[in-house]
């Protein structure tokens, strides 16, 4: 593959100006919906809704930073050394502050996203021009964000649930509108954060409906697989399982069942809304994301290039799986020479679409399903089970593999490995980790290595910390309510 190392350069310097701009941005700007300006008219709060989604998607949150720092956390992803524009380097190397962007940013953001919701679930009902089915889509759109953004904020800033579910290093629960004028909040329990996830995807089922058609809203198919998501990281395996097949299955209606994409169609790349999305993140041309993108910290050129996969990692794929082919080394511009003279592996996986920057971004897709629902079968002792949907995975891209045979441990092992070849680079392997509190362990070439188990003094970094500015402007707060290790 060539790529034309004029136009390269060209991008990064629009780039590095463009950072220029954003990091100026006002924080104060970053507030939630204004029910006085909104809740007229159900126009005006389907236009709320689609920004409530925007919020979700903002490059300091689910659109980028709270992905790209799942990756580079984690084992098989990293940072390069040089030439990485500062961009998550912190975070690469465990070393992630209280007053740190990293640390604030998705908290900020993520929290601008549940006041949104917050309107929308305190106020929809009074909509005067809305019918009983728009309030409830309203209403139900709200339940499932919010569900799904402080599922993301839990995995982020709070220990893994089976560390201890009473510990209470759980978010900050706000379900109702907040200003500056509002009651200031204390830290639950991880238990009590994880029952409000699971309370709000319950509202969001009862009020939503499947939609096969568009998906950058979530569903009621959707609002199944966070159910999987969130019983898999609490290990209530009978649970994970029911959901994720409730999710692969759908309404139950003839042509409804989703299948995996054909191997061509997945080393395709991500650029594009696949067969097998649940849910994505939208982007429109006129979003005009440019370099705050994962295309742009992925893909070898026409961005920030920084991302790589680990050696070791890449040495997981057997030689004839077709996931394989979207890791190289050896990439070149079109006047021969290396884009990366170290030879580190760059991935193919996520590359632009009509303009740099402008990607679907996948949230929830089959894969993910088939793989939730293999682990709690084989969790559950249902061996042949578990090797039967795990299998259909691997043959997807490696027609050649055996079907799994081990049971027990070695099955879930095999499992697990298998989500990492399957769902490299979409935000997964920091919390697979901490949920099963794993060894973290990083070997070959990371410039920044570390070797340490759950029981070791450096878990701690395996969990963000409360940013401080929360800490400092919120009266039911103290320094004892950081998080362990800060």
């Amino acid at each position: 593959m060539k790529l034309n190392r004029i136009l390269f350069g060209i991008l990064m310097l629009f780039a590095l100006n463009s950072c220029e701009e954003f990091l100026e941005e006002d924080p104060s700007r970053a507030g939630g919906v204004l029910p006085e300006d909104v809740f007229s008219s159900y126009d005006k709060s389907y236009a709320a809704l689609v920004g409530t989604y925007d919020a979700l998607s903002h490059y300091y949150f689910d659109g980028l930073s709270s992905v790209i720092c799942a990756d580079v956390i984690g084992d098989d992803m990293l940072i390069n050394s040089e030439g990485n524009y500062n961009w998550f380097v912190s975070t690469y190397q465990l070393n992630v502050l209280a007053n740190y962007n990293d640390a604030y940013n998705p908290w900020r953001r993520g929290y601008a996203v549940i006041n949104n919701a917050n309107n929308l679930i305190a106020y929809a009902g009074g909509i005067a021009d809305a019918t009983e089915e728009q309030i409830n889509y309203l209403t139900g759109q709200a339940y499932a964000v919010r569900a799904y953004t402080y599922l993301r904020l839990v995995q982020m800033y709070a220990p893994a649930y089976i560390a201890d579910p009473l510990a209470p290093q759980g978010l900050i629960l706000r379900t109702a509108p907040s200003d500056s004028e509002s009651p200031d909040l204390g830290r639950s329990t991880v238990q009590e954060t994880y029952d409000l996830i699971l309370e709000d995807l319950e509202e969001a089922e009862k009020l939503l409906d499947y939609d096969e058609f568009y998906k950058g809203f979530l569903d009621k198919r959707t609002v199944h697989a966070l159910m999987a998501r969130t019983h898999l990281l609490m290990e209530n395996w009978e649970e994970a399982s029911q959901y994720a097949e409730m999710a692969i299955l759908g309404s139950g209606e003839e042509g409804s069942e989703m299948e995996l994409m054909i191997k061509e169609e997945w080393v395709a790349g991500f650029a594009h809304q696949t067969t097998e999305s649940m849910f994505v993140l939208d982007y429109q041309i006129e979003d005009n994301n440019v370099y705050l993108t994962i295309p742009s910290f992925y893909y070898p050129a026409f961005g920030y290039s920084s991302v790589r996969a680990n050696d070791k990692f890449v040495e997981m794929f057997d030689a004839a799986d077709y996931r394989r082919n979207v890791l190289a080394n050896d990439l070149t511009w079109d006047d021969g020479s290396l884009i990366d003279p170290d030879k580190n592996w760059m991935i193919l996986k996520f590359g632009h679409d009509s303009q740099v920057g402008n990607a679907k971004s996948t949230k929830i897709r089959v894969s993910e399903m088939y793989l939730i629902w293999a682990e709690a079968e084989a969790e559950l002792g249902n061996y042949n089970q578990a090797q039967s949907l795990v299998d259909n995975v691997i043959k997807r891209s490696n027609s050649l593999a055996d079907r799994p045979s081990v049971e027990g441990e070695e099955l879930i092992n095999l499992i697990l490995d298998e989500r990492r070849r399957e769902l490299f680079g979409e935000g997964f392997r920091w919390f697979d980790i901490k949920r099963r509190l794993q060894p973290y362990k990083r070997e070959g070439d990371h410039w920044v290595k570390f070797d340490f188990g759950p029981n070791d003094a450096d878990y701690y970094r395996l969990t963000f910390p409360i940013p401080q500015y929360e800490i400092d402007a919120n009266t039911a707060l103290t320094e004892a309510d950081q998080n362990i290790g800060y």
